[in-house]
């Protein structure tokens, strides 16, 4: 305030960085508080707010959002209200203080001759903290009238579509413009005010309405377009006012530069408020370009409306496969070969821990592991590796409780260290030949393949075995020490054991089932029917012939389901009853009553699910994940025993990748899960009922529910050929893996090249971090990571690749941090998590400011080097390990440890 020249009595608001925190609020009211007593001893006077709790904590920008809110106060003489105020801080006694909080809306009107004044205040996670002091603008002199004839606005963008709609914005501001004045105001803005680009157009006009006429013109197309040619500047103006616009359009239209905008202005104007640039509404993510597919022009068997007619051929009049052959896509099954026994390989140094609940195969796999090389890990030990047996399975007919092993999980992603060792040992999950089919076990087969998903997650080397329950335990034994000391870096192990042959399957073409008939009588029962890819399915359903389609689902009808159920019902009955299909006796209530009104049922399209947002197993609770698995796998069962009860000819599951492919299931484990469960399902369904088909789908282009973005954009089908795939393997039986391809890029659009994105060469590239050795190479255990003061760089970057997997569920390798959308809460917890593991204090800004976890290890390793010791003293004395003495307490604190509860969520704000 001393710097600003003015008190603290026209200060009339704060805004302050007010987190809502227990101690980072009774902090920062405390330190305005001392310094305003300098200044006052009144009491109460002053207005305090923060705009998060209306708006959340905009991390960089928060500081930039609470200036707008003092602005929009100054503007509407207002102090708006700081929301969820439930009762102050007890640790703050406003009274005491020269602030009171506006819980409500305050008044600020103007007062003459003395200015409005607020103060903002922003502190930053690496140490800078702002304190601006704002006064109002005085208020405008009055202006003289206008002898002003004609006006002139130009309209520039980086395309000539954003020019076009741009013109239309303005033309709505000009339209309203009240005088002459506004309009000059208006004509300066986007003259001077907005950035000339790559294309441009110009307008003059003798009015505002005018002007608003000229620019529609631009926006419907009858205006021309230039880009701009910056070898071609513009003539000099003319000296006669009357014909200097005119020229200006002619030179702007011409693609002439460097015109003097600012010359053309009428003095005395402002800029005001006027629409800003219309950015594409594109999407941009980094791998997957927006594209557009073409395909086959739609040929339906029925007349529906536009909208619910899917681009599929109709079924051929030889009674073969609907769909254009072309368009069909690749389709794959999976079948078992023989295969060699494993490399001899030897464990030898390896840290493992054995997991079983059978004590005497428990024993068996100990030894032979043991055998091997490897070390068992004794309690209280962190293993480099995991050998977890599974447990045998029960009845066919049992549903699986997850719940534990769901646990069991979260608690191995912890305790395997990145790059570590799993092998999971299962019975009873594969089908290796048709004896195996009815002795398949879903939970089995789902469990074992979310570990793979888990592994693929978390960076760790995984093998997965399914073993044949009548050999003897020593040969079993013997098998998993095998794989396990076989086991390196590179894709999964998947093997299988049958009569002491080994076993790894073999991807091959699906051969499609024979042509379904879905006209007739009875009617077809679609859940999750008004999802987005229920919705294409049912239209389809119509479209090949069927007449009755019950759709079940757990949401209320909307005005939109409505209509979409309205379009198709002038070709077949439709109808919508609310079922959570995870319930077996509402299910079986449900299709009662379609079955009351139509007759037998013919067919099941099991739709329903949902999925999580993309997030580490590590942090997802099972409350979570029971609320993706419900739908997929109590409700597959009900649906398939429903069928069965029912005498239905097939029933279709509509499945994932994410649950055949692991690299799917990163971030998504509990997908994974629910869908090797439905794949499972269908292979343990047999003949002796109806058929059971699971579809496991990549990303349909555009619709429904993706997986990993980045994994999507290589696995991907169109529309037309997701429902031509459907029709062919509606009736094969199994499951039936779709692997998709590569989104088709767009031709009209010429992508810039790879290097135009990548950054320009330094002159001092980033340092390499050195490749960590492997857990079986270091000769037995590695030891913990030293802290940096080791100065060894390699440390370092294993320490730091450690703490990001620790926090985040994955290492991020070479991608620039700032690519991560780190926020201060991660940044806090990696900070720790790097004390932690180095038993060092690290400053949080090495963390914002560092490009990659190389540079980030290279300046912990920078900043660890210990100085030149100084004159007199003995540095071998020292690292001979003399004891220094007791550290100061106060020196050692961990910064994040105090910035910590600073940042913590989740509780009420208190100012």
């Amino acid at each position: 305030m001393r710097d600003a020249g003015v008190g603290v009595e026209g200060i009339g608001m704060v805004e302050a960085h007010g987190t809502g925190t227990s101690l980072g609020d009774p902090i920062e009211v405390e330190g305005l508080t001392r310094a305003w007593r300098g200044f006052t001893s009144r009491t109460q006077f002053c207005a305090i707010g923060s705009l998060k709790s209306n708006i959340g904590h905009l991390e960089p920008a928060a500081g930039l959002a609470g200036l707008v809110k003092v602005l929009l106060s100054l503007e509407h003489g207002v102090v708006p209200a700081t929301l969820h105020v439930v009762r102050p801080n007890d640790h703050i006694r406003f009274e005491d203080t020269p602030f009171f909080v506006a819980d409500k809306p305050v008044s600020w009107p103007r007062v003459a001759g003395a200015p409005r004044r607020a103060a903002v205040s922003a502190f930053g996670m690496g140490g800078v903290n702002a304190h601006v002091i704002i006064e109002e603008a005085p208020l405008p002199a009055a202006r003289e009238p206008l002898p002003q004839q004609s006006y002139v606005v130009k309209v520039s963008a980086a395309t000539e579509d954003a020019v076009r709609r741009l013109a239309a914005a303005y033309a709505d501001s000009f339209a309203a413009a009240p005088d002459d004045r506004a309009t000059a105001d208006l004509c300066h803005t986007a003259n001077v005010g907005r950035s000339s680009l790559d294309y441009q157009t110009a307008v003059s006009g003798p009015t505002g309405q005018a002007l608003a006429e000229q620019l529609r013109a631009v926006a419907d197309g009858r205006v021309p377009v230039a880009r701009v040619d910056c070898y071609r500047p513009a003539d000099p103006l003319p000296a006669d006012p009357a014909q200097r616009h005119a020229v200006v359009v002619d030179q702007v239209r011409q693609g002439r530069a460097d015109i003097d905008w600012a010359a053309l202005s009428v003095p005395g104007s402002r800029s005001v408020a006027l629409p800003t640039y219309p950015f594409d509404r594109g999407r941009y993510w980094h791998t997957r370009p927006a594209a557009t597919v073409t395909g086959p022009a739609p040929v339906t068997t029925v007349d529906l409306p536009p909208e619910h007619t899917p681009p599929v051929d109709p079924r051929p009049a030889d009674g073969g496969h609907c769909g254009n052959p072309a368009s069909t896509p690749e389709a794959l099954v999976t079948r078992w070969r023989p295969a060699d026994p494993p490399p001899g390989a030897s464990a030898y140094g390896v840290t493992v821990r054995v997991v079983v609940a059978d004590s005497d195969l428990g024993g068996a796999v100990s030894a032979a592991l043991a055998a091997k090389g490897a070390d068992l890990a004794p309690d209280g030990v962190t293993p480099r590796a995991l050998v977890v047996v599974d447990a045998l399975p029960g009845p066919a007919d049992t549903a699986p409780d997850l719940r534990g092993f769901w646990e069991q999980l979260r608690s191995y992603a912890a305790t395997v260290p990145p790059r570590g060792r799993m092998v999971w040992v299962a019975h009873r999950s594969v089908t290796v030949d048709e004896a195996d089919r009815t002795l398949l076990d879903p939970g089995a087969a789902a469990r074992a393949f979310a570990v793979r998903a888990a592994a693929a997650e978390n960076r760790l080397t995984v093998a997965v075995l399914d073993l044949d329950p009548a050999d003897p335990v020593e040969i079993r034994a013997r098998q998993v020490a095998a794989e396990f000391a076989a086991l390196r870096p590179g894709p999964d192990t998947v093997v299988a054991y049958r009569r002491g042959v080994r076993y790894v399957p073999a991807p091959s073409p699906a051969r499609p089932g024979p042509p379904a008939d879905l006209a007739g009588d009875g009617y077809h029962l679609v859940t999750g029917g008004l999802g987005a890819v229920g919705r294409r399915l049912v239209t389809h359903l119509v479209t090949r012939g069927a007449r009755r389609i019950g759709i079940v689902g757990r949401s209320p009808l909307d005005g939109a389901a409505e209509d979409y159920l309205r379009g198709l019902r002038p070709q077949a009955e439709v109808d919508y009853q609310r079922c959570d299909v995870a319930d077996p006796a509402a299910l079986t209530a449900t299709a009662a009553s379609f079955t009351h009104r139509w007759g037998r049922l013919r067919g099941i399209v099991h739709c329903s699910g949902g999925v999580n947002q993309f997030g580490s197993l590590r942090r997802r609770q099972w409350s979570e994940a029971a609320q993706v698995t419900a739908p997929k796998i109590a409700g597959s069962r009900n649906v398939i025993r429903l069928a069965r009860t029912e005498g239905a000819d097939h029933v279709a599951l509509v499945s994932s990748i994410a649950g055949a492919l692991p690299d799917a299931g990163r971030g998504l484990v509990d997908y994974a899960l629910a869908n090797a469960y439905q794949l499972a399902l269908a292979e343990q369904a047999g003949d002796d009922g109806p058929t059971v088909t699971a579809h496991a789908w990549p990303n349909w282009s555009g619709i429904g529910m993706a997986a990993d973005e980045s994994f999507s954009a290589g696995h991907s089908i169109t529309l037309d050929q997701a429902l031509a795939g459907f029709d062919a393997h509606l009736l094969t039986g199994g499951a039936v893996v779709f692997p998709g391809s590569a989104v088709p890029q767009p031709t009209t659009v010429s992508a810039p090249p790879q290097a135009a994105h990548r950054d320009a060469p330094t002159a001092h590239p980033e340092p390499t971090p050195a490749d960590p050795l492997p857990a079986d190479s270091a000769g037995g255990d590695a030891a913990p990571a030293g802290p940096p003061s080791d100065g060894d760089p390699g440390v370092a970057y294993r320490l730091v690749r450690d703490a990001f997997v620790d926090v985040l569920g994955e290492d991020p390798g070479e991608r620039p941090l700032p690519d991560l959308g780190l926020d201060s809460l991660v940044i806090a917890d990696l900070t720790s998590a790097i004390e932690r593991l180095s038993g060092t204090t690290v400053d949080p800004s090495l963390v914002m400011r560092s490009r990659t976890m190389a540079d980030l290890a290279a300046r912990l390793t920078d900043r660890a080097v210990p100085p030149a010791p100084a004159s007199g003293t003995d540095p071998v004395g020292r690292a001979a390990g003399a004891v220094p003495s007791a550290p100061d307490p106060a020196s050692t604190a961990s910064l994040s440890a105090l910035l910590r509860p600073l940042l913590a969520t989740g509780q009420q704000p208190r100012h």
